[in-house]
């Protein structure tokens, strides 16, 4: 009997996306989407149907990890919301991949305006996973009115983000440490 032949879906895309993921950990952004298909066992034309550019190929397959990494997080309590928040991105810079990821990403930005807007995309949407909470505290009275959330959130993530690239991966007690002095500035 001759197996079916595999549908063009989700499993498709998450063995491409995969394949992404681990050329970027591996060897950098300087990957080509003929290099992805060949790890993914998916011709490149299926691969250009989804993603008309490798930019966007690299920029969907960076969302797809944090979106793994780092999942919205619903708490009464939104400090609380914020800290778990910190502590999954401080947990991505321990892993072996993260960092990677990250340094190759920014690499390939360097060189391609069109990743610089796609990561402009993926920043402002992982960010608006605290934003709400923030501003939930703003509300009540605990953060300043009228500051931005995304300032505040920045003063927790970017740290992270910057140790990172530099090889220094991000504890729990950082990332708990991080939360409370930019709560603490930001204090009504």
């Amino acid at each position: 009997m001759t197996p079916a032949p595999q549908r063009r879906g989700p499993a498709v895309e998450s063995r491409v996306l995969e394949a992404t993921l681990t050329l970027l950990a591996e060897r950098g952004a300087a990957l080509t989407v003929d290099e992805v298909a060949a790890a993914s066992g998916v011709h490149k034309t299926t691969i250009y149907r989804r993603y008309a550019t490798r930019e966007q190929l690299i920029a969907s397959a960076v969302m797809s990890l944090a979106e793994q990494a780092v999942p919205p997080v619903a708490d009464d309590d939104p400090r609380a919301a914020i800290e778990r928040l910190a502590l999954a991105v401080a947990a991505t810079t321990r892993t072996d991949a993260g960092p990677n990821i990250l340094r190759a990403t920014i690499a390939a930005s360097a060189a391609s305006s069109e990743l610089v807007q796609l990561a402009d995309a993926f920043f402002r949407a992982r960010y608006a996973l605290a934003v709400e909470h923030l501003r939930r505290l703003a509300e009540s009275g605990d953060l300043r009115s009228g500051i931005d959330p995304v300032v505040v959130w920045e003063q927790i993530v970017n740290p992270m983000h910057v140790r990172a690239l530099c090889g220094r991966p991000t504890s729990e007690a950082d990332a708990r440490l991080l939360v409370e002095l930019a709560l603490r500035g930001a204090a009504a």
